[in-house]
């Protein structure tokens, strides 16, 4: 029984580090149960725990390739969310510091961003982003969302490798929800899985 499961999740190690993304995917969902609540102990925020759960799944993508040769995913996954917790922990202690000098000079200084901001504000802030994407990131982000192609046919037009343009996409996702959590606007671990699709 053992040996079966072990066999599947090598299977789906080897589809993942092919770039398949519905064995990503299913990676996701097997393991969120299991990463989530220790990130939320790290946190003690959900939010935070999601961000992290983002950025580790983030990383197995990026890092793909190397998934066929490890013989432990829980072990490998729980050091990267490790990692995430712990690059949290230390940006967390930054703000904390940069909001108790701002909280001397503002005392009164209202945090309501998230709950005034609006659809208009929401696209202003994704374009904001998009048009500080690199000139190739930009080009590809805006063929497969405004242009609709897909990864195949934006590869074959940019003379790029799938993997290429698939990487570009996700690094482009991520750098426009990190110009929106600046911004107190947070994608939930589901969109951001749905827009890698």
């Amino acid at each position: 029984m053992t040996l079966a499961v072990n066999n599947n999740e090598r299977l789906l190690l080897k589809q993942i580090a092919e770039g398949d993304e519905q064995a990503f995917a299913v990676l996701f969902y097997r393991y969120l149960p299991v990463l989530q609540p220790f990130a939320l102990k790290f946190t003690k925020s959900a939010d935070a725990a999601e961000e992290i759960i983002q950025d580790t799944f983030l990383r197995v993508w990026l890092n793909r390739e190397k998934l066929e040769d490890i013989e432990n995913v829980k072990a490998w996954l729980y050091k990267y969310a490790s990692n995430e917790c712990l690059n949290y922990l230390r940006k967390s202690l930054k703000q904390a510091t940069a909001i108790d000098n701002l909280s001397i000079d503002h005392p009164k200084q209202s945090n309501n961003t998230t709950e005034t901001i609006n659809l208009n504000d929401l696209n202003s802030l994704v374009a904001e982003a998009i048009h500080k994407l690199p000139n190739q990131r930009k080009k590809i982000y805006q063929m497969s969302r405004i242009e609709g192609m897909n990864i195949p046919e934006i590869a074959a037009a940019l003379d790029l490798s799938p993997n290429t343009v698939k990487n570009a996409l996700v690094i482009s996702l991520k750098t426009i929800r990190e110009h929106l959590n600046k911004h107190g606007v947070a994608l939930s671990v589901l969109t951001y899985i749905a827009l890698l699709k």
